[in-house]
């Protein structure tokens, strides 16, 4: 039996009605199905009709990085009809499924107007997987609220505000790369040891020479080969530059146009080459730290590394998160849900009466403490 719907998913799609568009229309009353997070399934926001998403036979799989001019690329989003929209705040151009009206820009809040639409580009790379949102807009929305109620400085008023709950599920596009490498290095190995060392210093007025332990470090010379394999190095392909957080890949699926449905899909700014210059610096310093290792010792240097990369594959991934703009005292904060985890991070404003509050009790202590040593 399909879970009835609130009021509040109701009101989330209302605007939907609008849309001339249907990707997945319902069969029993024609309204658009949506995605709802951590299911299987598409569900009618009106009737309550449930459809599963086909299973499909088709794997993830690795393109080939070097065969890349060979042009492996699809044709966007594959079967999702829809519009790219432009924002004219951030420049950032997102991909909207049509079951969705959105209002506003997910990453700076500014009004989409419908005349920034962009033509679709047929030479986008398209989205080889998706990991799926698990996490519930409500869900996001509870989070957030604890969040806020755990910031100790943030205003008591803040929690109060009615634009907080503005949160628009978005898939967010990243590369991922593998490769086998191995890196010929040179350096040398530091050794500790240490020796016995007299020293005058002044006791009771008298001077009296002393004898103390002074580290010293014995270097030789080294040199090397490393042979690492790396997997899934994941490199941001949007435009903003989100607050850190992490995902579980194991749990991709193979990307279907059926998981946009109801949210809205970043299209990539951050071209492949750009992306794998990006992992190779990611990579370059895990060699480093690995090389590290295998010279051991108590120190390190490396001298010079030289590193030869094969069977470099990539791929292009969806991953879900809930991301809200919202104002207090007419200053913007931005905000965002991990759509996997509900991890919360983002920015949020001070209470000065709080800060300040803190500082003079802490000057009271201090001013008590200093009294009660005097006397």
């Amino acid at each position: 039996m399909a879970e009835p719907t609130t009021e509040s998913e109701t009101l989330d799609h209302a605007e939907s009605r609008t849309s001339k568009e249907h990707s997945f229309p319902c069969r029993n009353c024609g309204a658009d199905l949506l995605f709802k997070p951590g299911a299987t399934s598409l569900t009618c926001p009106y009737c309550g009709h449930v459809e599963k998403i086909p299973q499909t036979e088709k794997e993830i799989k690795e393109h080939g990085l070097n065969e890349f001019l060979a042009k492996p690329k699809g044709t966007g989003y594959g079967d999702a009809k829809g519009r790219d929209v432009r924002c004219s705040g951030c420049g950032g151009t997102t991909h909207f499924d049509p079951t969705l009206r959105a209002t506003k820009c997910p990453f700076c809040g500014t009004p989409l107007i419908t005349g920034d639409d962009v033509s679709a580009d047929s030479d986008v790379i398209a989205p080889e997987a998706v990991l799926p949102f698990k996490i519930t807009k409500p869900q996001a929305l509870d989070s957030f609220r604890k969040w806020v109620a755990s910031r100790w400085f943030a205003p008591s008023a803040l929690k109060n505000e009615n634009n907080l709950g503005q949160f628009q599920g978005v898939y967010r596009p990243f590369w991922t790369f593998d490769s086998h490498t191995v890196s010929h290095w040179t350096g040398e190995r530091g050794d500790a040891y240490y020796v016995s060392e007299s020293y005058t210093t002044t006791e009771n007025g008298k001077s009296v020479t002393r004898t103390r332990q002074v580290r010293k470090i014995r270097w030789r010379y080294v040199s090397g080969t490393y042979r690492e394999f790396f997997d899934d190095v994941l490199v941001s392909a949007g435009q903003k530059t989100d607050f850190p957080t992490q995902y579980t890949l194991n749990q991709l699926e193979p990307f279907t146009p059926e998981f946009l449905s109801g949210f809205v899909a970043e299209r990539y700014v951050v071209e492949l080459e750009a992306g794998w210059s990006a992992a190779k610096g990611v990579i370059e310093d895990e060699i480093r730290s690995g090389i590290r290792g295998q010279i051991g010792g108590d120190e390190q240097r490396i001298h010079s590394v030289s590193t030869a990369y094969s069977a470099i594959t990539y791929k292009h991934i969806l991953l879900p998160l809930w991301l809200n703009t919202y104002k207090y005292g007419g200053k913007s904060y931005q905000c965002q849900v991990n759509g996997q985890t509900g991890e919360v991070n983002g920015t949020r404003p001070y209470s000065y009466w709080k800060i300040a509050g803190l500082v003079l009790v802490i000057a009271v202590v201090v001013a008590v403490i200093v009294l009660i040593v005097n006397k």
